[in-house]
């Protein structure tokens, strides 16, 4: 029985390890633009044993199955869907009131999930069929090999250049100044790089980046006047705003972006599914992205109403801070044929700053979904 195991499970091990590895390689929380604690060095170790465990032992996880077993299953049944508590879930919300209409045989379950690592373990496990995380996240798990392709778009550029003094309104006047980034590894500080290069500062000597404190902290510090320069992407830009008269957007990132790039906006957050999913179910393909792009119609209609919901179903953040923040949030549903050129730009950024943040490629096409006809 051991020796069965042996045989046909070894390579099956170094295929599940060697994604894990990799993926852990990344500062996972610090690019989390929702502002959930990144843990201590000891937990990243533990989570990334456990993890290993996990993905070793067969009886664990209900993704993981024997060679040819997934074939006579029957895929995404239940639908198990993952929302990241924060600004990233809000767009979704309307899902968690059973707002979906799913094929017969299906039924839709919605969880909101604290923190990255944990839906990171989550898409490693097989635990989910589809989640919404950052458009790094989502590639550095596809280039390692974890078969969740993008099916669309839904946030785009949420991130703020905040400043408390009004003689700022570039980001060359930042020149030795102390700017305080959330999200280091992430979108948020890529942008800031990029943005300073073409200004002609080199950030890393002509700034000082800090990127110790979480978006609600650095928030809180402009609110409170001992932080005077921060990069914040939304809802915490706006809670700065409201929280400081003296505080303001210096300049749109986004329209700098634009200069630089030629688009548009930056998307940031995404909306994956599983290969599965996507090669055999194209029903409940549909059907997710119908009921996505209607609930995120809905949230930006009534930012009131969703915002209710957000806090009724534990997203992580107050009624009244989602809904000031939904006007100013870029809540979008592209799909992701529409969407390529766009990640493919900011991909490319990540690209030529941290080549491991992605995977250390672009994504080949196969995981740009575009939904098959029925």
């Amino acid at each position: 029985m051991l020796n069965t195991w042996w045989g046909k499970g070894v390579s099956k091990v170094y295929g599940k390890l060697l994604p894990l590895f990799i993926i852990n390689t990344i500062d996972i929380m610090d690019g989390n633009n929702d502002g959930i604690q990144e843990g201590t060095m000891i937990q990243r170790i533990a989570f990334s044993i456990l993890m290993a465990i996990f993905l070793v032992v067969p009886s664990f996880g209900r993704g993981i199955t024997e060679p040819g077993s997934e074939s006579t299953a029957v895929p995404c049944t239940p639908v198990r869907l993952g929302a990241l508590k924060g600004p990233t879930g809000i767009g979704m919300i309307h899902l968690f009131e059973g707002n979906a209409d799913m094929p017969p045989d299906t039924k839709l379950s919605v969880e909101a999930i604290g923190s990255i690592d944990t839906m990171v373990a989550r898409l490693l496990s097989g635990e989910l069929d589809a989640a919404v995380l950052p458009l790094n996240i989502a590639t550095k798990l596809y280039n390692s090999g974890v078969d969740y392709r993008l099916l669309a778009v839904v946030g785009n550029g949420m991130v703020k250049m905040i400043s408390t003094d009004a003689s700022i309104h570039s980001l060359s006047s930042l020149r030795e100044r102390t700017v305080y980034i959330a999200g280091q590894g992430a979108t948020p500080e890529f942008l800031f790089r990029i943005i300073a290069k073409h200004e002609g500062l080199d950030p890393d000597k002509d700034l000082k980046m800090v990127f110790s404190m979480q978006p609600p902290e650095i928030a809180a510090g402009i609110a409170a006047g001992r932080i005077e320069h921060a990069v914040l992407p939304e809802p915490f830009a706006t809670l700065a705003l409201r929280g400081n008269p003296s505080s303001r957007e210096a300049f749109s990132i986004s329209d700098r972006w634009k200069t630089i790039s030629g688009q548009e906006s930056y998307p940031m957050s995404v909306f994956i599914a599983r290969g599965a999913c996507v090669d055999k179910r194209p029903d409940i393909l549909k059907a997710l992205m119908t009921a996505y792009e209607a609930s995120i119609r809905n949230v930006l209609s009534d930012p009131t109403a969703a915002g209710l919901l957000v806090e009724k179903h534990d997203l992580g953040l107050k009624a009244t801070i989602a809904s000031v923040s939904i006007p100013s949030s870029a809540f979008v549903f592209i799909p992701a044929m529409e969407a390529r050129k766009s990640v493919e730009v900011l991909l490319s950024v990540f690209l030529s700053l941290s080549p491991s943040s992605i995977g250390s490629k672009l994504p080949n096409e196969a995981f740009y979904v575009k939904p098959k006809r029925q």
